[in-house]
């Protein structure tokens, strides 16, 4: 679960650096712009996200400068979560569990707001992209933008960009009917202000709690054993590694798949007998996370992804050794 929580809440900035959106010249200029936002203004804010019938709130303080990319994210509700999160390491303090997960973070991530790729020459086959009407979102002139798949295999999003620095105020990822199945929003954000040292240091104390860590180590070729002999069109692997997770000595073999814009993540990992009935079998979902779950010999093969459930049940049933 805490993996979960550090995949969904781990952020990123989508800052534009030149011109408001609204003077883009089309798509590709507006993508590669936001693209390269991560590098651009410092800014602090609260957000809220919601999945299913839950309602979370967060606040995000992000920080550029010649070290790269700092950021602190604090859960605002429910169970004490923090989140501290550089160019190379994501360190997840729980004061509940007395426990501070850390996991080298890696190239492949991309959440919210930074979802999408600087081209759109991986997505313009498989979604259709268009500027919809302005609007407000946390006080800010705003302009919407439509992504919609062209197949039932990948969901679809509306956006909303802040006018005038083009920061994602506001992303709804939709189901093939157009039904909201996750959200966040910004409620209060604050961009381009200076951001102080200590804004950026966790609050729990570090002393006293254990340390879990997540580690990953660069596959050779040999040690790629297992693979997806099917995947949905556009989808490529983008991925490969070993992780050792905190809750096993066993080194886990972890294989991404995306379409540039989508991503499905298959973990496999041995088991033993002891273990098998606790293992999880076939599909079931949490929100818009979908999961597949089946045993193939003597391996936990594990595949979760933001997408419809054919996409990640497809992958799923035809993952095997190779």
């Amino acid at each position: 679960m805490t993996g979960f929580i550090l995949h969904r809440y781990s952020l990123a900035v989508l800052l534009g650096l030149v011109a408001p959106l609204a003077l883009a010249a089309d798509a590709q200029t507006l993508f590669a712009r936001m693209h390269q936002a991560g590098i651009g203004l410092d800014y602090e804010g609260t957000f809220v996200y919601q999945h299913g019938d839950r309602l979370e709130s967060l606040r995000i303080v992000h920080k550029t400068g010649t070290g790269g990319v700092r950021e602190r994210l604090v859960s605002l509700n429910g169970a004490p979560r923090e989140i501290v999160r550089t160019d190379s390491e994501v360190r997840c303090y729980l004061p509940d569990e007395n426990a501070t997960l850390i996991e080298h973070r890696r190239a492949d991530n991309r959440n919210f707001p930074a979802l999408l790729p600087d081209s759109l020459a991986l997505l313009k086959d498989i979604y259709q992209i268009r500027a919809g009407k302005e609007g407000r979102v946390a006080g800010r002139k705003a302009i919407s933008v439509h992504i919609k798949p062209r197949d039932a295999y990948r969901y679809g999003y509306q956006l909303w960009v802040d006018e005038a620095s083009g920061l994602l105020l506001k992303a709804t990822l939709l189901d093939e009917l157009g039904g909201v199945v996750e959200q966040y929003m910004f409620t209060q954000v604050s961009i381009g202000k200076a951001i102080a040292e200590s804004e950026l240091k966790p609050q729990y104390p570090s002393k006293g709690i254990a340390w879990k860590y997540a580690d990953d180590k660069s596959p050779t070729p040999s040690t790629r054993r297992w693979a997806a002999a099917r995947l949905p069109p556009g989808f490529t692997l983008s991925a490969h590694m070993l992780r050792k997770t905190p809750a096993s000595k066993q080194l886990v073999e972890h294989l991404v798949y995306s379409d540039g814009l989508t991503v499905v993540s298959v973990f496999v990992e041995n088991i033993d007998d002891n273990a098998r009935p606790n293992v999880l079998s076939g599909l079931t979902h949490m929100g818009a996370v979908h999961a597949f779950g089946k045993i193939v010999d003597g391996y936990q093969v594990t595949v979760v992804g933001e997408a419809p459930a054919i996409t990640v049940d497809m992958i799923g049933e035809s993952v095997g050794p190779q």
